[in-house]
């Protein structure tokens, strides 16, 4: 499996976009964002050097799964950033470690552009995350549609 900056593999930005309005519906819509806008974040997050960033994991030239750090989490807590978010795995690969091996490269990035520390909101992913070393701060509603855990994690640079 190969991780990879989204710069260099942009023909997969409308898959994940729909992937990922598909999966986070709820969120998107009470945050006013349509697909068509969450792509164009995509776009804007197609870098290499800077935050926001997105990366994907690809096997054989298929996409597994994708995740981003963005600067903010609109409908959570102000004032924190920056955030691991978008961390989406195709069902196909789920229980493979490609969320996990993109969470660490994230991390690893993170960390090579200077950030002590990260931010998230999990669902029901949140023993999972805790299993990577995550913890959680305190449990909120994500713009009163969802409750999630928010949770931090300091990275070593």
């Amino acid at each position: 499996m190969l991780i990879d900056y989204l710069a260099h593999h942009r023909a997969f930005i409308p898959e994940i976009a729909a992937l990922s309005y598909r999966e986070w519906t709820a969120l998107f819509q009470a945050g006013g964002i349509s697909q068509d806008q969450l792509e164009q974040m995509l776009t804007e997050r197609a870098v290499t050097d800077r935050i926001p960033i997105t990366l994907v994991a690809l096997r054989d030239g298929e996409l597994v799964g994708t995740g981003s750090i963005k600067l903010s989490e609109p409908g959570t807590k102000p004032g924190l950033s920056p955030w691991l978010a978008g961390i989406y795995v195709k069902d196909t690969y789920r229980g493979t470690g490609a969320g996990a091996a993109i969470v660490g490269a994230l991390e690893q990035k993170a960390a090579q552009l200077g950030i002590g520390t990260l931010y998230l909101s999990a669902g029901k992913a949140q023993g999972w995350y805790q299993r990577l070393g995550w913890t959680v701060l305190e449990h909120l509603d994500s713009y009163g549609v969802k409750e999630v855990a928010l949770m931090q994690k300091h990275l070593t640079t």
